[in-house]
């Protein structure tokens, strides 16, 4: 078989006309176990396989894998998302259906999804933080499994399962994707967790997000091998290193009295919100803090200034494990606080799913992590255009209901470091 593709022009399709109305898109897939041919597909148009053999999207393909000689069948869809002012098609889910999942067939392997650009031998992100999916095939129910992996979900039966791709979690947009795998192993590619959620993490703080698959955060020590994030102790920030409270223009509001308090420092000032918005990059997700961080570093004089910044208080902090870890911690992204700020109001159940959000209704701040029940804005690392048309950081109000995006740190509010492995 030819490995040459050809791609029809895609077929254009009215929009829904709101958010609770999904237009689907089906591709058809051919998958080769542990390399070979990809599948050539834009999730958004009829493809053509070696010039003849048609298929339109809604059809399936099957084709055998080395465990199952029957040939299993795979179909791929794509959700319409609408937004203010358009919309656009994502990954919605992937099925793998007419797997044997018998001691002589499937079972106890895994069999691995990942999608793939137009050339790149890198994997793509399917959601935040996602670049595979290692789906288990078990001897009891549930027959198909994957350990737990923020804003992707598994159902199936004794012979099918379905990738559900969480639009809260960022899917990939579906013109992204032109190729697929399928790999089958006797042995899980992503790596056992060794930490818990509230166990303490290699830099001293509490682990409050944890990702079986790996995510990466760009610069960070663990690239895109990293599993979990942890914020850093209450008294974190010592009396002699951070001795103020600093608010708008750099001004002393207090003398901190109290190290068990978190210090309230400027998030950054004029030199980075003068900057031009399109020159500099931002991340909102998870993974993203750290260059986020390293981006207001490098976008913000602060010769003289040390002592109020937010974000250098973060960067220098040493964390409490042994060693140090100076330049490790960060400014979390707005949905990496978003978690820290669910885990602090006790949302456990929620926790790794981004698409929910920090609430104060029916829920108590842990007073032993060093947050209360104040009306006290954390900052992030996140920034967006303020309505006087200067780039500010997005915050977080721990005391009320606070939404994502939907309040700006102008000028400052309380530092919390956290740090990624």
């Amino acid at each position: 078989m030819s490995a040459d593709y050809y791609h029809d022009d895609p077929e254009f399709m009215d929009q829904p006309k709101n958010s609770s109305q999904f237009g689907k898109l089906f591709a058809s897939l051919i998958f080769l176990v542990c390399g070979g041919l990809f599948i050539q597909t834009t999730l958004a148009s009829n493809i053509s396989l070696n010039s003849s053999g048609r298929v339109e999207f809604g059809q399936a393909v099957t084709r055998t894998i080395a465990c199952d000689s029957n040939g299993v069948t795979i179909t791929a869809s794509a959700s319409f998302v609408n937004a203010q002012a358009g919309g656009s098609y994502a990954l919605g889910s992937i099925k793998v259906s007419g797997i044997d999942s018998s001691s002589s067939g499937c079972q106890g392997e895994y069999l691995t999804i990942k999608a793939y650009g137009n050339t790149s031998s890198t994997p793509l992100q399917m959601v935040s933080g996602v670049t595979q999916v290692p789906v288990a095939v078990n001897s009891s129910n549930p027959i198909f499994s994957i350990d737990t992996i923020a804003g992707v979900t598994i159902s199936g039966d004794s012979s099918s399962f379905t990738l559900q791709f969480d639009a809260g979690a960022s899917p990939i947009a579906s013109n992204s994707v032109f190729k697929f795998t399928l790999e089958s192993s006797n042995s899980s590619p992503v790596q056992p967790l060794l930490y818990q959620i509230g166990d303490t993490g290699t830099g001293g703080g509490t682990i409050f997000y944890r990702s079986a698959a790996a995510f990466t955060a760009t610069g960070a020590a663990c690239g895109s091998n990293c599993h979990y994030l942890e914020f850093a102790p209450k008294g974190w920030a010592s009396l002699s290193d951070w001795p103020n409270n600093v608010g708008s223009g750099g001004t002393i509001m207090s003398a901190r009295a109290n190290v068990n308090e978190d210090p309230y420092l400027v998030w950054s000032d004029g030199n980075f919100v003068s900057q031009n918005p399109g020159s500099i990059s931002v991340g909102q997700n998870i993974g993203t803090g750290y260059q986020n961080t390293q981006q207001i570093l490098n976008n913000t004089v602060t010769s003289g200034k040390s002592p109020r910044f937010s974000f250098v208080a973060a960067l220098n902090y040493v964390g409490a494990a042994g060693a140090s870890t100076a330049g490790q911690w960060f400014l979390p992204s707005i949905k990496e606080l978003n978690e820290l700020c669910k885990y602090a109001r006790g949302q456990v159940g929620s926790l790794g799913d981004t698409s929910v959000e920090c609430t104060k209704s029916g829920t108590t701040i842990d007073t032993n992590l060093g947050f209360n029940d104040a009306d006290n804005i954390y900052l992030s690392s996140s920034y967006g255009i303020a309505p006087n048309g200067f780039i500010a950081g997005y915050k977080f109000i721990y005391g009320s209901d606070p939404l994502i995006n939907s309040y700006y740190a102008t000028w400052g509010g309380r530092v919390r470091p956290v740090r990624v492995f």
